[in-house]
């Protein structure tokens, strides 16, 4: 644990000594004003998750101080959590600075607040699933523009990849097809739906993306 948090500072005390934790928190809420939904919040997340996490382990292997970093008393777990929770502090603050945006609508109307809760749930689920795609391919690769590159693409796959269901004569398929789909889940929750599936859905993706960053570190070892 100790290990862990010690990560996690170094982590965070990097984003907030580089312009990218800024920017993305400024250009989201930005974004999220004009359009004033949270579907859009979804998908700006995709294209902002890639920013987020492409420097968690590319950037080590550019300075020359991952081998250094491997050669700690960590286990490759408590490196990949650490880094995981600095890249979701950004998420959570994101959510806080749009929260700005919802003062409006309680003044001049009456919102849903569990609605809008169930959407920033499914939010923050969302982008820790992305983040955690993100970090994989930040693991993978050395350069950070390739890591933001093929975090995008497949986060986008996972995105539209609902629209191949009509495309499916298996039930089995179809329904597999759909299950996949970021946007499906999302829909849900910016609905007010928090629904077990859902919540399970995205847990699983960041889990599973999490331990394949963990064993590929150790295999590195």
């Amino acid at each position: 644990m100790r290990g862990t948090l010690a990560v996690y500072q170094k982590e965070l005390s990097t984003y907030f000594r580089s312009p990218i934790a800024y920017y993305v928190v400024v250009f989201l809420t930005g974004e999220t004003t004009m359009a004033g939904t949270l579907q859009n919040m979804g998908i700006l997340l995709l294209t902002l998750a890639p920013v987020i996490s492409m420097r968690l382990f590319s950037a080590e292997y550019g300075a020359g101080t991952a081998e250094l970093l491997l050669t700690l008393p960590l286990t490759p777990w408590q490196i990949v959590l650490g880094k995981y929770l600095g890249a979701v502090t950004i998420l959570l603050l994101i959510s806080v600075g749009t929260v700005v945006d919802l003062v409006p609508l309680y003044i001049f109307g009456t919102p849903e607040t569990t609605t809008i809760l169930a959407g920033y749930i499914g939010f923050v689920l969302l982008g820790m699933a992305c983040l955690a795609v993100g970090e994989l391919f930040s693991v993978l690769t050395h350069n950070q523009i390739v890591a933001a590159l093929i975090t995008a693409a497949v986060l986008l796959g996972f995105w539209f990849v609902g629209h191949l269901q009509d495309f499916q004569r298996s039930d089995v398929l179809r329904s597999l097809v759909g299950y996949l789909s970021f946007a499906r889940h999302f829909t849900d929750f910016i609905q007010g739906l928090v629904r077990t599936d859902g919540v399970a859905f995205y847990l699983v993706v960041s889990a599973v993306a999490l331990t394949l960053s963990a064993s590929y570190l150790q295999w590195r070892r």
